[in-house]
C-alpha cells in the first residue's frame, strides 16, 4: 500500500482516539437541594446514583450556617427543596429563613464536597481518576436592585467577587477559583436589611484527570488500530 495513504490512515485512527479521550471531558451534576425544612448547620446531602462513562457514585456536601446572633444557632431553612437560606434570631417569619439576609451577618458555607460509594461498573475507573469541583451557582428572590452577594473559595471576606443582580453564577469565571474549589463561602455583600436572596441550584463539575484522559486516547487508538490491522 501507498506509504502516503497509510500514515494518513494512521493520523485518522490516532485522531479517532483522542475523539474518544475528548467524550469523556468534565459532566456537569446538578446537585439535589436540601429537603424542605430546617436542617441543623453542618448537616450533609447526598445527591445518588450519578453516572460517568459507566461508573456509578453519590456526591456529598455539607452545608454551615452562620450569623452575628447565636441564639437560637443558625440553622439551613429549605423551600420544599426549591430553595434555601440562613435562619437566625433577626428573621421574623418562615420566608426570611429561607434567604440569606444583610442585617444579621447571615453566611452559608458549602464545604465537603467528594464522591462516595463509587462503582466502576464498566468504565474500567477508579475512584482515584475522577475529580469534582463547583461549577455555577443559581441565586433566587432577590427584593431590591441590586442585592449584592459576596462569593469565596478560601474563606469569608477573602479573595471575593462581587456579583450586583441575583441570577446563574458561572463559577469557574470568577476570579479566585480554581479547578479544585471543594468549598465554597457566600453572604451578602451589605448589612442592608432589603439585601435578601436564597439558594436554588448547585452545580459541580465531574473531572477526569489529565492521566486518565491519555489512557482513554490510547485505548481508542489501540482498538481502532487492531481494527485497522485486521482487515
Amino acid at each position: 500500500m501507498n506509504k502516503g495513504k497509510e500514515m494518513k490512515k494512521i493520523i485518522s485512527i490516532i485522531s479517532m482516539g483522542l475523539l474518544v479521550a475528548g467524550a469523556a471531558q468534565a459532566d456537569v451534576v446538578i446537585l439535589d437541594l436540601p429537603a424542605g425544612g430546617n436542617h441543623v448547620s453542618g448537616s450533609t446531602f447526598t445527591t445518588t446514583n450519578v453516572s460517568y462513562n459507566g461508573a456509578t457514585f453519590d456526591i456529598e456536601y455539607t452545608l454551615n450556617a452562620f450569623a452575628t446572633s447565636n441564639s437560637p444557632a443558625p440553622f439551613v431553612r429549605s423551600n420544599g427543596g426549591t430553595y434555601f437560606g440562613v435562619g437566625s434570631a433577626s428573621d421574623p417569619n418562615v420566608g426570611n429563613q429561607e434567604s440569606l439576609d444583610g442585617d444579621d451577618g447571615e453566611q452559608l458555607s458549602i464545604t465537603g464536597l467528594l464522591i462516595t460509594n463509587f462503582n466502576a461498573g464498566t468504565s474500567g475507573l477508579t475512584e482515584g481518576d475522577l475529580s469534582i469541583a463547583f461549577e455555577s451557582l443559581d441565586i433566587a428572590n432577590g427584593t431590591a436592585n441590586p442585592d449584592g452577594i459576596t462569593v469565596s473559595f478560601t474563606g469569608f471576606g477573602t479573595s471575593t467577587t462581587i456579583i450586583t443582580k441575583p441570577v446563574t453564577i458561572d463559577l469557574p469565571s470568577l476570579g479566585n477559583f480554581s479547578s479544585a474549589s471543594t468549598a465554597m463561602y457566600i453572604e451578602p455583600d451589605t448589612t442592608a436589611s432589603n439585601n435578601r436572596w436564597s439558594v436554588s441550584g448547585i452545580s459541580v463539575s465531574v473531572i477526569p484527570e489529565p492521566a486518565t484522559l491519555g489512557l482513554i486516547a490510547l485505548f481508542g487508538f489501540g482498538t481502532l488500530f487492531i481494527r485497522r490491522i485486521m482487515k
